[in-house]
């Protein structure tokens, strides 16, 4: 078989006051090339990018990609096939822009495309959701657009929507990791009827108004109570690039998925502006991060043609 080639976006969850439920996918990408080898047993893996070679050093026996795709041929009962797996990482990992669904969802993805029957879209989201153990990350970067998906009783629900095109996204991300594991720790067991109410209509606000095109409600829709006043503890100067990211014209601002990476809302016009204001604060501290300009991806992982 000849190579098979997938891109799967970066993603911003929680998107402010969705927790766990929304979820945005932006224009970065990693991407994964899966050659089938008729000989081999077990797949074999090598990286580029960011991390590369911690990434290599890692116990590839757990590795994501080819975890998922055996979850892929399970599932439709399928013979495994194996080959050798190469990762180029754009997105820089642990920093809260769903580099692990990346690879979970290119493992399925990959996976799939070697069926004579393939599994259907929403199969695949199942199947995400069920390795992530919750979709605010893996629905954008299989759907694409904004993703509104609740795990329930009766199923993964879930929607989609499109963003005001002149909507973009200041994205800075510094050198300090943040483990989900740990960031879901300093999170309280339980929160006032008040702080709930607020997320409730804070939410509802952001989708409203993204998709009334009201976007001077988004420094009001942005804010949280649920995670973010938590979690900026473990990130340095997070209150002091939310205000150079307003001050310079952002609609608002707030933490990408558990951190570090920090995304501001902004009008096309301003955004180079906030993303350089954003990245002044670490860097005059003496942090190095990397900072974008994103649009929202409206397509989510594709099949790349070699």
């Amino acid at each position: 078989m000849e190579p098979i080639i997938v891109k799967v976006p970066a993603t911003s969850a929680n998107c402010g006051p969705g927790f766990d439920s929304l979820g945005l996918a932006l224009e970065l990408y990693n991407t994964f090339t899966f050659t089938p080898d008729q000989a081999a047993s077990a797949n074999t893996y090598t990286f580029a990018g960011f991390d590369a070679e911690l990434l290599a050093k890692e116990d590839q026996s757990h590795n994501l990609v080819g975890f998922a795709m055996e979850q892929v041929f399970k599932t439709a009962k399928a013979t495994s096939v194996y080959g050798a797996i190469h990762s180029e990482a754009a997105i820089p990992p642990s920093r809260g822009l769903g580099s692990s669904s990346t690879a979970i969802v290119a493992g399925l993805l990959l996976a799939n495309k070697t069926l004579e029957t393939p599994l259907s879209t929403h199969e695949l989201l199942l199947l995400a959701n069920s390795i992530e153990g919750h979709p605010d990350n893996v629905a954008p970067a299989l759907l694409g657009n904004l993703v509104c998906a609740v795990n329930h009783a009766s199923g993964l629900l879930y929607t989609t929507v499109n963003l005001p095109e002149e909507l973009v996204f200041a994205v800075v991300v510094p050198e300090v990791t943040v483990a989900t594991e740990y960031a879901r720790g300093v999170l309280p067991k339980t929160i006032t009827h008040k702080d709930a109410v607020t997320n409730v209509s804070h939410a509802t606000l952001l989708v409203t108004a993204l998709l009334q095109h009201k976007l001077d409600y988004l420094r009001i829709a942005l804010e949280d109570t649920l995670h973010v006043p938590y979690r900026k503890t473990l990130i340095p100067h997070c209150e002091d690039i939310f205000n150079a990211a307003l001050a310079k014209g952002a609609y608002g601002a707030t933490i990408s998925g558990s951190g570090s990476t920090l995304i501001a809302y902004c009008p096309r016009k301003v955004a180079e502006d906030v993303k350089v204001a954003m990245a002044n604060v670490f860097n005059e501290a003496g942090i190095s991060c990397h900072a974008y300009v994103l649009e929202a991806d409206t397509t989510g992982a594709q099949y790349v043609t070699a």
